[in-house]
């Protein structure tokens, strides 16, 4: 998931996770409605709102091998 390029940077905080416009996060767990679980690129945790994540449309194929 995203970072809304549109939401205002958070300095991150106790177990909040900072949080840079335009971030993508590997989600870990959607812990309930409002917070879920993440982990940005520099391999650090935290909780992120859920009202400034958004989706990527981004296929993931890991079992499909090419042949050529």
């Amino acid at each position: 998931m995203m970072v809304d390029p549109a939401t205002t940077e958070k300095r991150g905080g106790g177990k909040n996770l900072p949080l840079r416009r335009g971030e993508i996060l590997d989600v870990i767990q959607f812990t309930n409605q409002e917070q879920i679980l993440c982990r940005n690129s520099q391999r650090r945790y935290g909780y992120v709102p859920r009202a400034v994540m958004l989706h990527l449309d981004t296929d993931i194929y890991d079992d499909v091998e090419i042949y050529g």
